[in-house]
């Protein structure tokens, strides 16, 4: 399958998404569907870090990357799961929280190595350093009005003793490292241009568009339209489905060209 056709499914996701809420409504089918569908997308994502995962030889800095994103999806979709089984995982049990760490942990790892890779292999980013510096700075800015009232919010509990808000702190904090990091991934997609492993990376960008999308849905859920509460389902699904299909972009891309080769 071509990259470019693959790249389609993000898309073709939210479309779908879209009608399926506007033909079932507030129906009880619809919160059934929404929490199988979200179930499907993290096992595609963790499938797309595997094929990546897959193409890279042992010790590569690429394989240990998205062997981090894998795990994170991994990690998060087991809470969730545990959540839902009948004994019933709190969500603030230490358990849950650990889960949660250490699942918010390997993808800020994960999205780090990645976000490196044009130091590493030497990429010529558009700007210069001038520009990265513009739009490092840009993408904090960003991050710190989407992120920022949650990490806010999380440490005013925790400063009133609230320990169990610990872990969620965490995972705000990281919410905005991970959205800083957007810049040179987009930068990086940038000077890859025309090229084969533009698409992973620019998936890969997408990625942590809908995720800075979904900070932001979440946040604003309470003033938005009547269907403004699924928002953020429907942008946790784009970022999902955006992570599976750059995995088996990074894989077709090695794959032809190590066929070039």
């Amino acid at each position: 399958m071509r990259i470019r056709r693959l790249a389609l499914f993000p898309l073709l996701y939210a479309v779908a998404f879209i009608a399926v809420v506007l033909w079932l409504g507030s129906d009880d089918t619809l919160t059934r569907g929404l929490l199988g569908q979200r179930f499907v997308l993290r096992l595609l994502a963790i499938s797309g870090c595997l094929a990546a995962v897959s193409v890279f030889d042992r010790g590569d800095r690429l394989r240990r990357a998205w062997f981090l994103l894998g795990t994170s999806t991994t990690l998060v979709l087991l809470r969730d799961l545990l959540q839902l089984a009948p004994v019933g995982l709190a969500p603030d049990s230490l358990l849950s929280s650990i889960l949660l760490v250490l699942g918010n942990l390997a993808g800020l790892s994960g999205i780090w190595i990645l976000a490196r890779t044009w130091r590493v292999a030497a990429i010529s980013l558009p700007g210069g350093r001038t520009g990265a510096v513009v739009v490092t700075v840009a993408a904090a800015v960003l991050a710190l009005l989407v992120a920022g009232p949650e990490v806010l919010h999380e440490a005013r509990a925790v400063g009133a003793g609230d320990l169990t808000a610990l872990s969620l702190l965490f995972a705000a904090v990281v919410d905005v490292l991970t959205l800083v990091l957007l810049a040179p991934l987009l930068l990086t997609t940038l000077a890859l241009r025309g090229g084969l492993f533009a698409w992973p990376w620019g998936l890969l960008t997408a990625n942590a568009v809908a995720w800075l999308l979904y900070d932001g849905a979440a946040a604003l859920a309470p003033v938005l339209t009547p269907h403004g509460f699924l928002l953020p389902e429907l942008f946790r699904g784009v970022a999902e489905a955006s992570l599976f299909v750059a995995g088996f972009a990074q894989k077709r891309a090695v794959d032809l060209v190590r066929k070039a080769a």
